[in-house]
């Protein structure tokens, strides 16, 4: 299932606006060409977002960039407000930890995300608003 990506639209604003200020300020080849580079850099490890659960791995898309984790390496998942810096465009985040890093990212229906990736992953078990791995008695 693939889950589209939340912007907040004060995020979007800066990200898309601030690429401008070389030309706004300057408006020379010099300014420009470090316009368009900036844009270039923001779609491509920015746009488009996505997160899709497969068979066996969430695959997370941020541009060029496609990250792939399997579930079984997945040992937690939870809401996150972490202001650093992340994939993610909004501050309405999940944090997906697995044993080798982790990932924050931004799903428009985090809801459905958690119940999407909770049917995939049966290692993981629901504690209000997060996933963990389940702890054997």
């Amino acid at each position: 299932m693939r889950h589209k990506a939340k912007i907040d639209w004060w995020i979007g604003t800066v990200i898309f606006l601030s690429p401008l200020i070389p030309i706004a300020s300057f408006p020379q080849p010099p300014a420009i060409a470090t316009t368009a580079l900036s844009l270039l850099v923001i779609f491509g490890f920015l746009f488009p977002q996505s997160y899709e659960t497969t068979e066996t791995e969430l695959v997370i898309r941020a541009g060029l960039r496609t990250i792939r984790i399997p579930y079984a390496a997945i040992t937690a998942v939870k809401p996150s407000s972490d202001g650093r810096s992340a994939l993610a465009m909004s501050l309405d985040r999940v944090l997906v930890e697995y044993q080798s890093g982790e990932q924050r990212i931004a799903p428009q229906n985090q809801t459905a995300f958690f119940d999407d990736l909770q049917r995939r992953a049966p290692h993981l078990s629901r504690r209000g608003m997060e996933l963990t791995i389940a702890l054997n008695a």
